[in-house]
């Protein structure tokens, strides 16, 4: 698309559109929503996905991507499509080692993924930014100056990344070292508990299937050098929770061990409104979204099914850092989320047209402001949707 055909989808999607947000006198019920995105999970782990969901506004909104789904659904849309992660928030952020065993940042889930409007990812991304604020007690302006910080920075990197070539994009990468706490350690086994026969028996069946979509050159590496020695279930998040999630641990001939999680994937929350995924297993659509996305990429991620439930692999905690959310502060929090639109940018700009984008977007400050405005008053709404839910409860 040529930059003046970008701009004229302004016309149609005017770039002040963005910042409106307004429920529809007939928006669905948020908590009957949430109910029925829950079919389908483990019902006994569905109590305290709740729980964590009723810990703060933060909480719900994190368990509840499929009420923003819905709700962009009604907005205008700009007609610029990427590979979208779905569920872009700030603790959706994160380092990991590459295959080089070199230290990044990138988005690390994908759930959600589905080819979609860029600006879907963009406002889930803002609109965490007050609600976080908001959990640590930041106020009310530094939770708007986090969201102006994402959207500017995801339409100056865009900007950037326009001018590149398209191998000069691929190979991109941020560091953000110094905003990491870095989680090198194994997980302990003590924290996990031993999965029910029938998810056991899930698990190896699974593993069995998934190493033939695993690279050739790896694939040696788990049928000759590390074999299964046990299984642990490992509730996740707050979104995942109530889907079978396994832990395999691999051992080597001297005990050295591996750690794969084996997680379920269902439909994205996208596809009611954007339509369904090219991929019959659900687990390819998260994994190949996770490779079109991300700068490097885990070399034992793959998928697998077994019975009714689809499922993708990845290694644990390989080198796996976190924003330290519980100890940062008012600035800290602005500056991840800078970075955090930078890497989101640079995510879309390897499957969309970064070149219509940052026409789209302009020069001016139009579109950052848009967001901070639709941010604020989105969080306003998850707080009343999750007032309702805890009512519910």
């Amino acid at each position: 698309m040529l930059a003046s055909d970008a701009k004229v989808l302004r016309k149609t999607a005017p770039r002040s559109s963005l910042a409106r947000w307004k429920p529809a006198a007939d928006r669905f019920d948020p908590v009957a929503l949430l109910h029925e995105t829950e079919a389908g999970r483990i019902p006994e782990l569905l109590p305290e996905r709740h729980e964590r969901m009723r810990a703060n506004p933060f909480a719900f909104y994190r368990g509840g991507a499929a009420l923003m789904a819905a709700d962009l659904a009604g907005h205008p849309v700009s007609g610029l499509r990427v590979q979208l992660g779905g569920d872009a928030h700030v603790l959706n952020f994160g380092g990991y080692a590459t295959p080089e065993r070199n230290l990044i940042f990138d988005i690390n889930d994908f759930d959600e993924t589905l080819p979609g409007p860029f600006e879907w990812d963009v406002a889930r991304l803002c609109a965490s930014a007050p609600l976080a604020a908001q959990v640590r007690s930041f106020g009310r302006r530094a939770g708007e100056e986090a969201a102006f910080a994402a959207a500017y920075a995801y339409r100056l990197h865009m900007r950037n990344l326009a001018k590149r070539s398209p191998i000069e994009i691929w190979h991109s990468t941020v560091d953000v070292r110094g905003m990491l706490a870095r989680e090198l350690t194994p997980p302990s086994t003590a924290t996990h508990v031993k999965p029910t026969p029938e998810h056991e028996s899930v698990a190896r069946s699974s593993i069995e299937k998934y190493r033939k979509t695993l690279a050739p050159h790896v694939q040696p590496l788990l049928e000759d050098r590390y074999h299964p020695v046990d299984f642990f279930e490992h509730p996740v998040g707050v979104g995942s929770i109530g889907l079978l999630t396994i832990i395999a641990h691999f051992e080597a001939r001297k005990g050295e061990a591996l750690y794969l999680q084996v997680k379920e994937a269902q439909a994205s929350v996208l596809e009611r409104y954007l339509g369904p995924s090219r991929y019959r297993n659900h687990g390819e659509r998260a994994i190949v979204g996770q490779q079109l996305m991300q700068a490097a990429t885990d070399m034992f991620v793959g998928w697998t099914s077994a019975g009714s439930r689809d499922f993708y692999v990845r290694q644990l905690r390989d080198q796996k850092a976190s924003l330290d959310f519980e100890n940062i502060n008012a600035v800290q929090l602005v500056d991840f989320a800078r970075r955090c639109g930078a890497v989101l940018a640079r995510a879309h700009a390897r499957t969309g047209d970064p070149q219509a984008i940052a026409a789209y977007l302009g020069t001016s400050d139009v579109f950052e402001t848009g967001m901070v405005t639709f941010a604020s008053l989105y969080a306003k709404q998850v707080e009343r949707d999750y007032e309702a839910f805890c009512r519910g409860l």
